[in-house]
């Protein structure tokens, strides 16, 4: 497992070395994995997330979310973050169904899962934005990730 966990953190740190800091390759429609990479370093608790959808990496059927957690304080184990996530758009709604946490990576301290959103066709051209809140979880009482239109990887 430990194994596993190291290779995961690798191929997410050569990743995010070899697209650099563009948000688009040479191809100005593909976003690169930096671009949908957000972050939050409150209340002891390191936290990145990547929407994989638009790098077309998504889990069928859902909005898929590869999320990093790390602290030297909390045993990640114990909370099922699923029930701590929200996702809504620019006009308030949700997708509907229930959220699921995959545990893929990692451990205690140190994680990498994946946070799913059923994709009932929630994004759409008009999307302005999609916000996922992340309430009361490890005494913060809200973390938001925003994703804007040029991040949602539409396609018209």
């Amino acid at each position: 497992m430990k194994q596993k966990i190291i290779i995961l953190m690798a191929i997410l740190g050569i990743a995010l070395v070899v697209t650099g800091c563009s948000t688009f390759d040479g191809d100005q429609n593909k976003l690169k994995p930096k671009a949908l990479e957000r972050k939050s370093d409150v209340g002891g608790l390191e936290m990145n997330i990547i929407f994989s959808n638009p790098l077309g990496q998504g889990k069928n059927g859902y909005l898929t979310f590869v999320v990093q957690m790390d602290n030297h304080s909390y045993n990640l184990d114990e909370y099922e973050f699923s029930d701590y996530a929200t996702l809504i758009d620019d006009k308030g709604n949700s997708p509907k169904g229930n959220t699921t946490w995959e545990v893929t990576g990692g451990g205690g301290h140190h994680v990498i899962n994946t946070l799913l959103f059923p994709d009932d066709s929630f994004i759409t051209p008009d999307t302005k934005y999609i916000k996922l809140v992340i309430k009361d979880f490890i005494d913060v009482p809200a973390r938001e990730f925003i994703w804007e239109n040029e991040f949602l990887g539409i396609k018209e």
